[in-house]
């Protein structure tokens, strides 16, 4: 009995909490990749009348009715950790100010660069415990991109209108403004203003090590291979 009421608030959360207007698309939005971008240039496409909602980071695919259109952005794994990192340390400045929570407070206190826990990652010491812990802790290193498809298999029975991604934005963006039949040079939508976006300087910080990188495709290999899955998607829906 007590399933089956479970599984009915889940039919009823998937039918009512997040249900987009017919006429609305939704951008599923994991953080670290590209998403500021993304809003700045999908606010413009209200002139069209196009209307794209973005979401906050904690919806996840499972959270949109089965008949919501929506697309979302992927990142390298590697990539998206040490933007993370470098994002938090600074605390969204210069964009935003959020400040730490305890946790990740600690985490900053052992581990000054992300390359620190990066190789760290898999000690068997007390300093391989406190990499471990420090990842999970700073916002956007905790989480896995395959996280925001928890019990959707990925989205094969819920597919996307498009991906994006970081690595190939412009080309990407275009895609999903020929899908949407805009006919818009995303380049005339694009930014270079930095108040605009999160980015970083890295050439001060020390570059991920060899053993870093190796270590992250360990931790984040559930990543790897969604990202590789997006793009077969990606090279199949190119292809019909």
């Amino acid at each position: 009995m007590q399933n089956r009421l479970l599984k009915l608030s889940y039919a009823l959360k998937r039918n009512t909490t997040l249900n987009n207007k017919a006429n609305t698309i939704a951008f599923l939005h994991i953080g670290k990749n590209a998403g500021t971008q993304i809003t700045h240039v999908t606010k413009q496409l209200k002139k069209y009348n196009i209307k794209i909602k973005k979401y906050h980071h904690k919806t996840k695919l499972a959270d949109l009715s089965r008949n919501s259109q929506y697309f979302f952005s992927i990142r390298n794994p590697a990539t998206r950790f040490l933007s993370g990192f470098y994002s938090r340390k600074r605390k969204g400045q210069p964009r935003l100010n959020i400040d730490w929570n305890i946790h990740e407070k600690i985490a900053f206190e052992q581990f000054e660069h992300a390359n620190d826990i990066a190789e760290n990652l898999f000690s068997t010491n007390q300093i391989g415990n406190d990499a471990r812990a420090a990842i999970k802790s700073i916002g956007h290193t905790g989480a896995h991109q395959v996280d925001w498809f928890y019990r959707c298999a990925y989205f094969k029975k819920q597919p996307p209108l498009s991906i994006i991604r970081q690595e190939f934005f412009n080309q990407d963006m275009q895609r999903l403004l020929d899908s949407l039949n805009l006919n818009i040079d995303i380049k005339t939508l694009l930014t270079k203003k930095s108040d605009l976006m999160h980015s970083n300087d890295y050439k001060k910080i020390p570059p991920l090590s060899e053993k870093g990188i190796l270590n992250l495709e360990k931790w984040y290999i559930q990543d790897y291979l969604f990202y590789r899955d997006c793009e077969d998607w990606i090279k199949k829906t190119d292809v019909s």
